[in-house]
């Protein structure tokens, strides 16, 4: 009786164990692909202020991120491509850190530590600090829509306008104007004339007129 009332027990044990169990496992498995799936902080995200862009991009292991658009079109001629972020690594909890960040409107010499998080696929926190987090300024950004323009892409992607060619085009060219015969000089008749000259020799003087032909 006693080992068949320690088998029974045993047995009511196990299953009060798995019904306890089961919620968790489920639970569980359904994390599992929010884990996998976690928000990343690549593309194209519009700052704080709405006026400008920034393309965060991959570069060797490391977030590095460019200015790409551009509210106002006249900022967009000495900002675009310009990089405000760079050298950020991941330190795990899906957070990147260690690199630096620029803000172009103040100093765009001088570089602030800058810890990167993605809050969701839409949000990501951009916090600027200088050396200590307690001095620290904390922005959202949010994501771009992806009929965003970037900055120069119109440009680079915008032919030529092709040459219509005209009527012209078709025709012979002129021919060349013909050459001239350069013109003798033909000789002055006045002055032959008046360098003929007669000579009438009177008893009492010598006359001297124009000869006739």
């Amino acid at each position: 009786m006693l080992v068949l009332n320690t088998k029974a027990k045993g047995k009511a044990m196990i299953a009060i164990i798995k019904r306890a169990i089961g919620p968790f496992a489920v639970a569980l498995t359904a994390a599992c692909p929010l884990a996998l799936a976690a928000p990343s902080p690549l593309g194209v995200w519009i700052d704080h202020t709405g006026r400008g862009a920034v393309e965060i991009t991959d570069c060797g292991g490391k977030l590095c991120g460019r200015l790409v658009w551009f509210k106002d079109p006249d900022n967009a001629k000495d900002g675009c491509n310009f990089q405000i972020i760079g050298d950020v690594k991941p330190v795990g909890g899906n957070k990147w850190d260690g690199g630096w960040i620029v803000d172009p409107e103040k100093d765009p010499d001088k570089k602030y530590d800058v810890e990167i998080t993605p809050l969701s696929d839409q949000k990501l926190k951009v916090m600027g600090y200088a050396g200590m987090k307690l001095l620290s300024e904390t922005m959202v950004w949010t994501r771009a829509p992806g009929t965003l323009v970037k900055c120069g892409a119109s440009a680079a992607n915008t032919p030529e306008p092709a040459r219509v060619p005209s009527q012209d085009d078709d025709r012979a060219p002129p021919p060349p104007p013909p050459s001239r015969t350069p013109e003798v000089a033909k000789p002055d008749k006045a002055a032959d004339a008046s360098s003929k000259r007669c000579k009438l020799d009177l008893s009492f003087a010598v006359v001297t007129f124009p000869c006739q032909d």
